[in-house]
């Protein structure tokens, strides 16, 4: 099915290729995955239109109870504001990412709580958490693994190593409404995930906000009892 176009009277990211082409190309271009990247780039996720998508994330773990949340690729930790906004503050959390501007800026934003703390590492770094996690959020990073097979591999071998049974994963949904027929984004909305039915019982949610790649659908992922 052809993605939908849209113009850019939407928030927009400002992170790839087509932003240097001219309007009456054809050229493809896929979005690049940035491990370092400024909070400007990804200025989008952090208005208004795109609220509902942290939202949704928050009254999940406001809904399970969970008090101990690593959250792996977390920017600059949007989650901890819709927690607080829910009234939830009886938690821990633990929120890493590769880029160390929005993690300076959540360091700063949230030094007055020794329960939320922030680190620049990568998931390859031996991070050091002083909490069992109870859930783990991975918020639009499981798509950075391309094959299947490594995918499923990564995320029960990370569960594993960290003991944890539950998690929410939040990715762009494999078609847009809100879009650009010439980027090429790697999905796993499409097949992708579909090992976690195996041993997890995971509730589905989906949402379509005004945003570049809108449509986005979130995880809701328990062990299997």
């Amino acid at each position: 099915m052809k993605q939908k176009s849209t113009n850019r009277d939407i928030p927009w990211p400002k992170i790839h290729k087509l932003d240097g082409l001219i309007k009456d190309s054809d050229e493809k271009v896929p979005v690049p995955l940035h491990e370092k990247y400024i909070m400007e780039d990804m200025w989008y996720l952090d208005t208004p239109e795109a609220t509902p998508i942290f939202e949704k994330q928050a009254k999940i773990i406001k809904a399970h109870g969970y008090t101990n949340i690593l959250d792996v690729g977390c920017r600059h930790g949007p989650i901890n504001k819709f927690l607080k906004n829910e009234k939830y503050t009886d938690y821990n959390y633990f929120g890493y990412d590769t880029s160390p501007e929005p993690i300076e800026i959540a360091q700063k934003e949230w030094e007055d709580y020794p329960n939320i703390n922030y680190a620049c590492a990568s998931w390859n770094d031996d991070i050091a958490i002083n909490f069992t996690p109870d859930v783990i959020v991975f918020s639009g990073v499981l798509l950075y693994i391309k094959d299947d097979v490594e995918r499923q591999e990564f995320f029960e071998d990370y569960m594993f190593k960290h003991q944890c049974s539950n998690a929410v994963i939040q990715e762009p949904y494999h078609f847009q409404r809100h879009w650009d027929d010439r980027l090429i984004l790697n999905t796993i909305t499409n097949g992708g995930l579909d090992f976690l039915y195996e041993d997890y019982d995971v509730d589905e949610h989906y949402l379509d906000v005004p945003v570049f790649a809108g449509k986005r659908a979130i995880y809701d992922v328990t062990i299997k009892s």
